[in-house]
């Protein structure tokens, strides 16, 4: 019987036969660390020695991930004897074979989107030498790890990752040059075809790496931009960026299987990021490709999934753009039904008004309907479906008018309307409630707009103004920032606010909400600020504490409100 610390993918004589193909990993950690620590799918306790042993056999060079007490990845090749050291920080050492490899994987890149974006308002000249100067600082790192011994084949590897990763920050310049600067426009780099053309984007041996993948849809996107703007065919419908990123695929991937691949895996993602409306005629095209039974299984249960959330609830038309009908979801809470008018709350999802569906919701929805709050999730014209002519500002306003329209129909007191959002769509209630409903839908000036009864908002952006891309809509729109910054327009009259958000919340600061509320309250405004501590931006998602924290606090709004059941 094999020992509960030990695990052997080949035992006895084939085990001694393939010695030179297995790889041992010890795994040294303080006891409290973890009591079972994983590699990749096994398991082991700790032996008579406190370590971890394990034992895997392999032909090559392979990526496997660890657990004990964090979640790292380390690389093994045959015949490997690694010895991973983590102390009660948290951080990681290696010794023995196989440690040059894990050293280098280990240490920070230089090359990196993040230092990238940075580097993008400098001139594309400036900015060709510096990213040029980060990839050598890393084939130095990489020459190192040679010279300490990591094996060829994950030399090979990572020299071909670190050249993807350096062409998509060539890739993705322009755009993020024309963001953050005052270009009119974006100018392509008219180095990348030649960039592009000498990488090894089509040899099947690197289409599963992460970088292989980032590089292909930096430049499908790139390239479905400019189709964007050059037909107007596809400026019209739904699902436009995934039309346009079809339409170029033929012409940037001529290996036939890659480009049956990437098909897949981007009618797949769309699904999952942005649903499946309007996605049949698109499925026939894909499917005319003749993909394998497993894809065609995985698309069609994603397909019915999707379309499985509209059933066991009322859907309304509330608007049309672009031809397409969107909808409102009247999600009724459980249990009886409160005589007399109830409140009711739009649903606006996050998704940075690019992709996203109106059944994503952290926990706000589930909190809203045990409390006895009827919910109308909104279909948003995002941004990968709708391009120029998403406005979920414009779609708010729109479905705020609508469900007040239609209030008798489900029971609703039309005074007792509110808005929850997460994410930008907690930064368009914020502009419900500051701005008020948009002039479009019947509103006045912004002073005498009306505005829903009450919001919850879950980690909004209070202040976008700073932002890059915000000031660049804004331009291009003739709008001033300051027009469509909630914390900018905070005055006298506005409805009760209860804002959750995360103090280390990485996409839209703190401190920011922490102003908007105080400048809030000293308007005469109701306002709260509940702070869940040292998480980021998705705590709504993963985090029980904070969950329980939001439920809570939802709670007590809705009693304080006088909107509780």
């Amino acid at each position: 019987m094999i020992g509960p610390a030990v695990f052997l993918l080949a035992v006895g004589a084939a085990h001694a036969a393939s010695a030179e193909r297995t790889a041992s990993v010890t795994v040294v950690a303080p006891l409290a660390t973890c009591v079972e620590a994983k590699l990749g799918t096994l398991a082991a306790r700790p032996g008579p020695d406190g370590a971890f042993e394990f034992e895997v056999e392999l032909a090559e060079t392979r990526t496997y991930r660890l657990e004990c007490g964090g979640k790292f990845e380390i690389d093994l090749a045959p015949a490997d004897r690694l010895t991973v050291t983590l102390d009660a920080a948290g951080k990681i050492r290696f010794s023995g074979r196989g440690s040059a490899a894990n050293d280098y994987m280990n240490a920070p890149a230089a090359l990196s989107i993040a230092v990238m974006t940075g580097l993008a308002p400098k001139p594309r000249a400036a900015f060709v030498a510096s990213w040029q100067a980060l990839l050598d600082r890393d084939l130095v790192r990489l020459k190192q790890a040679e010279r300490d011994g990591a094996p060829r084949d994950f030399l090979d590897r990572e020299t071909v990752r670190l050249r993807f990763r350096w062409a998509q920050g060539r890739v993705m310049f322009p755009f993020f040059h024309w963001r953050e600067t005052n270009e009119e426009s974006i100018v392509p780099d008219p180095a990348l075809p030649g960039i592009l053309k000498s990488l090894p984007i089509e040899d099947p041996r690197w289409w599963g790496l992460r970088e292989h993948q980032d590089l292909l849809d930096a430049h499908l996107h790139a390239r479905a931009r400019e189709r964007l703007e050059s037909v107007p065919e596809l400026r019209k419908g739904d699902n436009r960026w995934l039309r346009a990123k079809l339409d170029v695929l033929p012409s940037e991937v001529a290996s036939s299987p890659l480009r049956l691949r990437e098909t897949t895996r981007l009618i797949a993602k769309h699904v999952e990021d942005d649903g499946s409306k309007g996605i049949d005629p698109i499925l026939e095209r894909w499917m005319s490709l003749s993909p394998d039974a497993e894809s065609v299984k995985r698309v069609r249960d994603l397909v019915a999934a999707d379309r499985a959330r509209r059933d066991g609830h009322p859907v309304r038309a509330y608007r049309e753009v672009g031809g397409v009908p969107l909808e409102l979801h009247l999600l009724e809470p459980a249990g009886p039904r409160r005589e007399g008018p109830r409140p009711a709350m739009l649903w606006i999802h996050g998704g940075s008004a690019t992709e996203g569906t109106w059944w994503w919701s952290p926990v706000i929805t589930q909190a809203l309907l045990d409390e006895g709050i009827l919910v109308a999730a909104v279909e948003l014209t995002t941004g990968n479906r709708f391009d120029a002519d998403a406005d979920q500002f414009e779609d708010a306003s729109a479905a705020y008018v609508w469900l007040k329209a239609h209030a008798a129909e489900f029971a609703v007191d039309p005074t007792r309307i509110g808005v929850a959002g997460f994410s930008s769509g907690a930064s368009v209630a914020l502009l419900l409630a500051t701005r008020g409903v948009s002039a479009g839908q019947g509103g006045g000036s912004p002073s005498g707009r009306e505005r829903p009864a009450a919001l919850v908002t879950m980690s909004g952006c209070a202040d976008p103004s700073e932002d890059a891309w915000f000031r660049k809509t804004m331009a291009r729109e003739h709008r001033s920032p300051a027009d469509f910054s909630p914390l900018a327009l905070v005055g006298p009259g506005q409805p009760p606010v209860l804002a959750v958000h995360a103090t280390a919340d990485e996409y839209c600061p703190y401190a920011d909400m922490q102003r908007f509320v105080e400048r809030y309250v000293a308007a005469g405004n109701d306002g709260e600020l509940i702070s869940v501590r040292e998480v980021g931006h998705f705590f709504g998602f993963y985090y029980p504490p904070g969950q329980r924290q939001t439920r809570e606090a939802i709670a007590a709004a809705l009693k304080r409100w006088g909107w509780s059941r």
